[in-house]
């Protein structure tokens, strides 16, 4: 499966989440330590769930961008995830579809990674886990991609994966909707 046919059917969605998210206050460097604390906090929980979701379909799929996330959340004293959210893949060409979604979000996590440190309001924070800009993950969505492209799915397993990767925007786009009362509850 071509990942290029994933992207043309994902890109409005993909558009969406983009407009909508925190991240845009890194873009234009106004972030601050509070809002930055509600966009780790977002991102864990919506990468919690599609990785672990993700993981039982594809082998040695390793799923580390929310343990990085953890180990932000934890450096800020951010110790309770609520609320809880649902995501599950029912099988592995579903898993591809969601996988697309969250290791291609590699590629805007370097240009993320370039602009945090271009925020003043965030310059207490010491060590980014997440949004390290570490080429590693370059190097991971390629390996990915190459994975994508080898499997032989049927149509019916492609329009899956095309489904699912679209239901994952929408579960991120959900997930980012959530308040900053949560930090706090």
């Amino acid at each position: 499966m071509k990942t290029e046919r994933l992207k043309e059917a994902t890109k409005d969605l993909h558009q969406q989440v983009e407009e909508e998210n925190l991240a845009r206050f890194i873009m234009d460097h106004s972030m601050d330590v509070e809002t930055y604390k509600l966009l780790l906090l977002q991102n864990f929980l919506a990468y919690q769930k599609t990785e672990n979701a993700i993981a039982p379909f594809i082998k040695g799929y390793q799923g580390q961008k929310h343990k990085q996330l953890q180990k932000d959340l934890e450096q800020l004293k951010i110790l309770k995830f609520a609320p809880e959210f649902e995501f599950s893949c029912n099988s592995r060409a579903e898993a591809f579809g969601a996988a697309y979604v969250v290791e291609g979000s590699a590629l805007g996590g370097m240009v993320l990674a370039r602009n945090i440190k271009k925020c003043a309001g965030l310059s207490s924070i010491e060590k980014h886990h997440f949004f390290n800009g570490d080429k590693d993950s370059l190097k991971a969505w390629n390996d990915f991609k190459n994975e994508l492209s080898q499997q032989d799915f049927s149509e019916k397993e492609q329009e899956e994966a095309l489904e699912k990767a679209k239901d994952t925007f929408r579960f991120f786009r959900e997930v980012f909707r959530i308040e900053r009362t949560v930090l706090h509850s």
